[in-house]
């Protein structure tokens, strides 16, 4: 027999065996019970807290031959069949892929014919939001004028895109997202009756991390407990889900917040070298940050995502360090990187610069303002004002300037003309106005590119290459630097003069 995924295994059969959603199951059993179901329901909510496992049992439940107390039985024919996916009058459509309007004329004509096998046609309609206008047009007029026989349920986890035209015809129910003890029961009982042995603070960070949907949290379990066995503790679920501990985060916080950028550099090289993601690096440092400002505010009674027991001594010390405001400026930073890092190629320059960026910010007597999304867009050439602090741009060009100055300053001297723009990969590129075309070519000397290679080897941890470009006076000419405005947002690579 083929292997079922622990989040089929343990699908609920029975209204009894649904976790969490406690106001809708005792409704619609209700319902059921007392012969008051009505033609068509909207279920919406986030993925994975059983919108479609309810839909399947209230099918069961209005064919079931033995129905007691509004709970299919679960051993007649008809449960039988709909369990094993072979039952003829539970249509189920995923609106994703089946979302135009020659699919819902073919729904309309097939509603009016009779059950085949059972007492109920149940359409379940998955995702039904991204059904086009035309669609959801065409099944309106089915549920104004439904046969008897048939019972719509509609799934969503965006209930915003759905008409209200469509939402007034049907009876809605909202799906909660389950709490962290409720997921981290079922892990529990799942890992009982299938001999894996789960470590309690390995189940309270899959719990955590599931963000409210259980079909999440048991897919995490069995991916988990393919790799490691049957033995799953804390160290294999951050192994597994490239995750890095709490006390891996406090420890990089402090290093921003006492200004040590080789200290930065190095925790974020010893992490991505042992395989974790950047994007993942970003997210857990913002779900770091989120604990230590709800705890600013909250102390104890605080719903910690990440901070366990272990590190609170060190969240605790923290919390006087930081300015309130401050840490709002670095979660909001922490949010964007996180966003950026899924759609660039780049990944590790923008960690870098994000901390640095960080850094700067619990630098400042006041809070830094970040651009906005849509200004980060708008690539412009800005004068700063003299009493402005610097960007994380400008923090390291100015070591890089200072590192090349103790060396050789004659080599600085060149260098100074020039601006550094970004980097892509382990590539920094520094410009040139047209005018500066003798340091230019100076700099892309042998000895004095070497130089600088060596310095910003130094500060960054690892070996990289330097690009010197030419620049118009008023804007970015060259197809590099509009490359790295659009891997790295205008924020991090503008020229200022």
């Amino acid at each position: 027999m083929a292997y079922l995924a622990l989040y089929r295994a343990w699908r609920p059969q029975r209204f009894e065996e649904v976790v969490g959603q406690e106001k809708t199951v005792t409704a619609l059993r209700n319902a059921i019970k007392e012969g008051r179901l009505t033609h068509a329901y909207l279920f919406s909510g986030p993925r994975g807290t059983g919108k479609t496992s309810i839909a399947k049992i209230i099918a069961k439940a209005v064919n079931c031959e033995n129905i007691e107390e509004g709970e299919p039985c679960n051993v007649c024919s008809s449960c039988t069949d709909i369990n094993n996916g072979n039952f003829m009058d539970v249509i189920e459509i995923d609106a994703a892929s089946n979302r135009g309007i020659d699919e819902i004329r073919d729904l309309r004509e097939k509603v009016r014919v009779l059950p085949a096998q059972g007492k109920k046609k149940v359409y379940i309609i998955d995702e039904v939001h991204m059904l086009t206008t035309e669609a959801f047009n065409a099944l309106l007029k089915t549920l104004e004028e439904p046969p008897d026989s048939v019972i719509f349920i509609l799934a969503t986890t965006e209930p915003q895109k759905i008409p209200d035209t469509i939402r007034s015809r049907c009876q809605s129910y909202g799906f909660r997202r389950l709490t962290g003890p409720e997921i981290l029961e079922r892990l529990q009982q799942v890992a009982a009756s299938d001999g894996i042995e789960l470590d309690n603070e390995a189940g309270q960070l899959i719990a955590r991390r599931a963000n409210g949907g259980l079909r999440d949290a048991l897919s995490t379990l069995d991916q988990i407990y393919s790799y490691k066995g049957k033995t799953i503790k804390k160290e294999d679920v951050l192994d597994v889900l490239g995750l890095v501990d709490e006390l891996y985060l406090a420890r990089l916080l402090e290093k921003v917040v006492e200004q040590d950028t080789a200290g930065i550099i190095e925790m974020l090289a010893a992490a991505l070298g042992e395989g974790k993601e950047a994007q993942q690096l970003a997210r857990e440092s913002a779900l770091y940050l989120r604990d230590l400002l709800l705890y600013m505010v909250m102390g104890d009674e605080t719903d910690f995502l990440v901070v366990t027991a272990t590190a609170k001594p060190l969240l605790e010390e923290q919390k006087s360090k930081i300015d309130r405001s401050q840490l709002l400026q670095a979660l909001r930073l922490m949010m964007d990187t996180a966003d950026k890092l899924r759609f660039s190629e780049g990944n590790r320059f923008i960690l870098e610069v994000a901390f640095l960026q960080m850094a700067q910010i619990f630098n400042s007597e006041t809070p830094v303002v970040q651009p906005s999304r849509q200004e980060a867009k708008t690539p412009r050439v800005q004068a700063p004002s003299r009493g402005n602090k610097p960007d994380a741009r400008e923090i390291l060009w100015n070591r890089l300037l200072a590192g090349v100055k103790e060396k050789k300053i004659p080599t600085h001297a060149l260098l100074s003309q020039g601006r550094l723009l970004g980097a892509r990969d382990d590539v920094l590129y520094i410009g040139y106005k047209k005018g500066y075309r003798f340091h230019k070519e100076r700099m892309e000397e042998k000895d004095n590119r070497e130089l600088l290679e060596g310095v910003a080897r130094d500060i960054l941890k690892r070996n990289v290459e330097i690009e010197f470009i030419f620049l118009d006076d008023e804007q970015y000419n060259d197809i590099i630097v509009k490359k790295a405005i659009e891997y790295f947002g205008e924020d991090i690579v503008e020229i200022k003069d």
